[in-house]
């Protein structure tokens, strides 16, 4: 109602200062009611100016309203899980920031004054990185871990058989298999890939080579994958399903992996290379043989240092490195 009668009240200024300013233009001599016309117009204009004080503090008052809501849709001890919960992820930065928001929004809060003890954790978080980041930078990639298991969203990726030799060989079946040999001059780097996924139909990681030149590595190539076995030849020729390559009837598939590499580069420091990504993907063509196969590419750069290894890739195995 408030509203409305002030609705009413901004029209009506309107209509009096339109006709005030007709009459001015009007010229003439002045009509006696021209002063008492002018005196409502002024009365008016303050009207209309309180009015719009007041909406703007409604306005503000509203928008007080909506964020005292947000707060207590997100209170103190959902705050303090939250840190919590980013300190065992490791995001550090994350923690400290949602600390800093609880202390300011619930500063008398238990949580706020049990999160003291989680920033001395925190701290001493930072300080154990910082460490190792410098005996990572003082010994360079020896210090760096090899790692033959590694957790990649919802894979486990387990590396084993890792050898240097002339040949590669994949898809057996029966007593027999196939396999390729290496240019003179080169041979190849193998290993077996076991995948254990949660998904039913999931990607695969791919790995790479890389050589090691001071604080850098730099790309010799990625490495082929294909299917360690198959149940037998039907299988391998898709004349019917083999369920042990399939991840949605086994959650444990094998590969054979293989990438030839020039002798000097396997003679001077080198490593094999896992990023931590699940990029290779299912694919089936009726008349290749096998029909299924895991295509696409990681892309790898031409050069990564050592700073990338903190959370994009994991050294797998190191040769040559003195």
């Amino acid at each position: 109602m408030r509203q409305t009668n002030i609705a009413k009240q901004i029209s009506k200024t309107f209509i009096i200062i339109a006709a005030a300013s007709t009459l001015a233009g009007c010229g003439g001599e002045q009509n006696p009611m021209d002063s008492e016309e002018a005196s409502k117009t002024d009365s008016l204009q303050k009207i209309i100016l309180h009015n719009q004080s007041v909406i703007t503090g409604l306005r503000d008052s509203v928008a007080v309203l909506k964020d005292s809501v947000r707060i207590l849709k997100y209170p103190a001890d959902q705050r303090l899980a939250k840190a919590k919960e980013w300190v065992g992820a490791g995001e550090l930065d994350k923690a400290s920031k949602e600390i800093e928001q609880l202390k300011t929004i619930f500063p008398n809060s238990p949580e706020a004054k049990q999160s003291d003890e989680l920033i001395n954790k925190i701290s001493e978080m930072k300080e154990a990185q910082r460490k190792e980041a410098e005996r990572i930078k003082a010994l360079g990639f020896k210090a760096l871990p090899e790692q033959t298991t590694v957790k990649i969203d919802y894979n486990t990726v387990t590396l084993s058989n890792i050898s240097v030799g002339q040949t590669f060989t994949f898809d057996s079946y029966d007593d027999r298999y196939f396999y390729r040999t290496a240019d003179r001059g080169a041979k190849y780097v193998t290993m077996q890939m076991s995948v254990k996924s949660e998904d039913h139909n999931p990607m695969i990681p791919q790995l790479a080579v890389y050589s090691i030149s001071g604080d850098k590595m730099i790309l010799v190539g990625t490495f082929d994958t294909r299917f360690a076995r198959w149940s037998d030849y039907g299988a391998y020729l898709g004349n019917y399903h083999d369920t042990n390559n399939d991840f949605a009837k086994v959650s444990t598939v094998r590969f054979k992996l293989g990438l030839q590499v020039d002798n000097d580069k396997l003679s001077n420091p080198y490593a094999i290379v896992l990023m931590k990504k699940n990029v290779l993907s299912y694919s089936y063509e009726r008349f290749d043989n096998p029909p299924i196969s895991y295509i696409g590419s990681a892309g790898y750069p031409s050069v990564i240092s050592l700073g990338d290894f903190n959370k994009d890739y994991v050294i797998i195995k190191r040769y040559n490195l003195k």
